[in-house]
């Protein structure tokens, strides 16, 4: 039985970013790696990452368990959520503060359940365009809760290049749970960031 053509290049797109992996680390003095998903971020100098987001509230997936998620503007905290004594958390976790500016940058600081205290892995989330912004909000209305139009989209989206784009898609809240929307999903998640 031959893939549906969205799947064929969802694996391709796999294959690419595998060889890129999305890590988020500390510095070379204490390595924290934490693999990020959602949004779809890049590594970047000094080992930090780096993620342009479409959507003002994007859905942050995030592999490794947490012992703590700090989200800093500006340079103060803003938001933070630490596990009990003894356990972690895990994301995916939607967007739990006012929603992120067209241009913005926000700092999340992530500590794996390996880290010691006071070492995280920095990812840098970065708002896009207003008007990329707006088209993507027009985008997922204009989907609805069509499973193929989601799909198509999606597959538009990996066809151009637009890896933020269909990562945003395909974590949205909104996606319909059709059962090859959340096989993809699902994929995405168990290959991580390819390690």
């Amino acid at each position: 039985m031959s893939r549906p053509p969205v799947i064929s290049v969802l694996l391709t797109w796999l294959g690419v970013l595998a060889a890129l992996p999305a890590l988020a680390l500390q510095g070379p003095a204490a390595p924290v790696a934490v693999c990020v998903v959602s949004p779809r971020v890049e590594a970047v100098h000094e080992g930090d990452a780096l993620g342009l987001v479409p959507t003002p509230r994007p859905q942050l997936v995030v592999i490794d368990p947490l012992l703590e998620l700090r989200i800093e503007r500006q340079g103060r905290l803003v938001w933070q959520q630490r596990a009990a004594a003894g356990k972690t958390f895990q994301a995916p976790l939607s967007w739990p503060l006012d929603p992120i500016s067209p241009g913005e940058v926000v700092l999340l600081r992530l500590r794996p359940r390996q880290a010691p205290e006071g070492a995280f892995a920095h990812v840098q989330l970065v708002g896009a365009s207003a008007q990329r912004m707006a088209s993507t909000e027009a985008l997922m209305r204009s989907l609805g809760q069509r499973p193929s139009a989601w799909l198509a989209a999606i597959e538009t989206a990996l066809d151009g290049g637009d890896v933020s784009l269909a990562w945003a898609l395909l974590f949205s809240p909104r996606l319909p749970e059709a059962r090859e929307l959340m096989a993809l999903r699902a994929e995405v998640v168990r290959r991580g960031c390819g390690d």
